[in-house]
């Protein structure tokens, strides 16, 4: 009995080079989804993700850049969406996002995962602000705020 293989098949082979970029670049923990063909890196460790709508968000990224704790963000394929990648903050109150559900503001929790862009581009997810090698990533609870300080602001003016 012989046994043919064949090559991985050249996306693959992209998802396992952008794998190995993310781990060995940031030390994030990032997985190759075989079945939707993507990379997701696991949260609550390493880092954690806040989600919220691209238009609150693109004002938090905007707030965040101004004091110097921008990091990477990643629009959803809808495009209604942005997730900010964030320290791990291990010691998170559940009750940190309180008040902003009705803003439609998520922070994933330990053991969730989020997806990260790769550069094909495939399945819709970008990068609004890449990571950068040495970028420290700015404190869950600095988006949070920001997130907060605009909701409320908004509330008021209206």
């Amino acid at each position: 009995m012989t046994t043919m293989t064949q090559p991985a098949p050249a996306w693959l082979r992209e998802l396992a080079a952008a794998r190995a970029h993310y781990e060995e670049t940031f030390g994030w923990p990032v997985a190759v989804q075989v079945g939707q063909r993507q990379l997701a890196v696991a949260l609550g460790q390493v880092l954690d993700a806040i989600t919220m709508p691209a238009g609150l968000a693109d004002q938090v990224n905007q707030q965040l850049g101004i004091a110097m704790l921008a990091g990477p963000v990643i629009a959803h394929p809808d495009g209604g969406r942005w997730t900010f990648l964030t320290q791990a903050a291990t010691m998170m109150r559940g009750d940190i996002v309180d008040g902003l559900a009705e803003h439609e503001v998520r922070h994933a929790g330990v053991g969730a995962y989020t997806v990260v862009p790769t550069e094909t581009g495939d399945g819709g997810w970008r990068w609004i602000s890449e990571p950068r090698p040495h970028q420290m990533l700015p404190s869950a609870y600095a988006v949070i705020a920001t997130a907060r300080r605009l909701c409320a602001a908004a509330s008021h003016a209206a």
